[in-house]
């Protein structure tokens, strides 16, 4: 391998927590149509829903919101009332207003990382709820560039790594999801980490890990430092 020159992060569930709040805004959502449809209907036809909107929406609160609000006049044949509504509404303005929780031992691992690797962030989601997380999170001086995408795949890292004039054989990105921070960067000859969360969103779900001598898996963050040194 060459020098590990470059270490990018993903943002949500990797640096600060993020899918948690979805999931209980979820489950209230169970809970205020109770009275047409079980709990796992509701999940269900929610990500059905969810997954038809993305292409329209992209990735974020506001679009998950606009996706309650179709998933409650749907289930419901359009009985909900505006008071339900108006809850579901406000439950995506919480989500935007909660306060920014790091995950423990994030800003350790990037003051050590940062004195002998460039740091990057590449995020996926909305643009302007990304700033804010990003602002509210106060890391946005340890890195050198962050980037907010609409996607990650191959050929979304394969042009911001030509863009930022990286090697994709000196980076390694890490983050809690395979399909979107692994296996893509594999691809491209990189080094790909995994550091679970205790959620994971439907859409960030996997099957397997992948079996590739560049893959490295960590239960934490703060095992990131000793993994690279390792390397």
């Amino acid at each position: 391998m060459s020098r590990l020159a470059t270490i990018a992060f993903d943002a949500d569930d990797t640096l600060w927590h993020t899918e948690s709040h979805f999931q209980a805004t979820q489950m209230r959502l169970s809970e205020i149509l109770d009275a047409y449809a079980p709990h796992d209907e509701v999940q269900s036809r929610l990500h059905g829903i969810e997954e038809r909107n993305i292409k329209l929406f992209g990735y974020g609160v506001k679009g998950f919101t606009l996706s309650m609000i179709e998933a409650a006049i749907e289930i419901s044949g359009q009985r909900i009332s505006a008071a339900d509504i108006h809850e579901i509404a406000m439950m995506g303005k919480a989500m935007l207003d909660r306060p920014m929780e790091l995950l423990p031992g994030v800003e350790a691992v990037l003051t050590d990382l940062a004195q002998r690797h460039r740091l990057i962030m590449i995020t996926k989601g909305d643009v302007m709820d990304q700033q804010n997380k990003i602002l509210q999170s106060g890391l946005n001086h340890y890195f050198e560039a962050i980037e907010i995408v609409a996607l990650k795949d191959v050929a979304t890292y394969r042009a911001l790594f030509t863009r930022l004039d990286l090697a994709s054989n000196q980076t390694l990105m890490i983050g809690n999801s395979i399909p979107s921070d692994v296996l893509p960067i594999l691809e491209l000859g990189g080094y790909g980490v995994y550091v679970p969360y205790h959620v994971t969103a439907s859409f960030e779900r996997h099957q397997a890990e992948p079996s590739h001598p560049r893959y490295r898996r960590i239960e934490r963050i703060g095992n990131l430092p000793d993994l690279v040194s390792g390397l």
